[in-house]
C-alpha cells in the first residue's frame, strides 16, 4: 500500500513538472507570436513614417523648386523692364536731343521727302511737314533752310508749325507718319530690347513652371 501511495505521488509530481514543463512552453510560445507580431507592427509603423517623411520631402522639394523658378522668372522680367525703361530713357534724351538740331532735322526732312518723291508715281504735289512753331522759326530763319530748301526737293516742301514736340510729321497715303522723340525710341527699344532680351534669356535661362 505504501509502495502505492509513493507511486502516486512521484507521478504526481511527474505529471505536475511535465505540465508546468507545457506550461511554461505555452507562455514563452504566446510570448514569442506576440513579440513577433509587436516587432512586425513597429516595423510596419516604421515603414509608413519613413515613406510619409519622404514623401512629405519629395513635395516640400517639388514645391521649392517651383518657387525657386516663378521667383527667377520673375526676376528676370522685373530686370528686363528695368532695362527697358532705363534703355528707353537714354534712348528719348538722345533722340530727342538730335531732332531738335535744326540742321539734322532739315537734312532729314529733305531726305524723306526725296523718297517720298520719288516713289510719287504722279511726279507733283507738295508735301506738308509739320514741326513745332518754334522749329518752324528756326528752320527757316537758319542756314538750316538753304539746306532745306536746295535740290530737286525744295518745291515739294511745305513747313508748317503743327507739332507740339521735336521731330516733324507729313502725310502718306490716308496717313499719317511722326517722326517724334517717342515714334523713333519706340522703335529702337524694340530692336534693342529685342537682343536685351535674347541675352538675358541667355544669361539666365527660364525654365516654364510645371503645370
Amino acid at each position: 500500500m505504501t509502495h502505492t501511495i509513493e507511486a502516486f505521488i512521484n507521478q504526481l509530481q511527474t505529471d505536475g513538472v511535465e505540465a508546468g514543463r507545457e506550461a511554461a512552453e505555452k507562455i514563452r510560445l504566446e510570448a514569442e507570436q506576440q513579440a513577433q507580431g509587436r516587432m512586425a507592427e513597429a516595423t510596419e509603423q516604421a515603414r509608413r513614417i519613413v515613406e510619409g517623411a519622404q514623401a512629405e520631402s519629395e513635395q516640400l522639394r517639388a514645391r521649392t523648386e517651383t518657387e525657386l523658378k516663378l521667383a527667377a522668372r520673375d526676376t528676370v522680367l522685373r530686370l528686363q523692364e528695368t532695362l527697358n525703361r532705363a534703355l528707353r530713357a537714354v534712348l528719348f534724351d538722345s533722340v530727342r536731343e538730335k531732332l531738335e538740331d535744326a540742321d539734322f532735322l532739315a537734312g532729314l526732312i529733305r531726305d524723306v521727302v526725296l523718297r517720298y518723291a520719288e516713289a510719287d508715281a504722279t511726279g507733283h504735289g507738295r508735301t506738308a511737314i509739320g514741326v513745332s512753331e518754334d522749329m518752324r522759326q528756326r528752320l527757316l530763319s537758319s542756314t538750316a533752310a538753304a539746306f532745306l530748301q536746295a535740290g530737286p526737293a525744295a518745291p515739294q516742301i511745305d513747313l508748317r508749325g503743327t507739332l507740339a514736340e521735336a521731330g516733324f510729321e507729313y502725310a502718306i497715303g490716308a496717313g499719317t507718319v511722326e517722326v517724334t522723340a517717342a515714334s523713333v525710341v519706340e522703335v529702337l527699344s524694340g530692336m534693342v530690347g529685342s537682343e536685351l532680351r535674347k541675352r538675358i534669356a541667355a544669361a539666365c535661362p527660364a525654365e516654364s513652371p510645371p503645370a
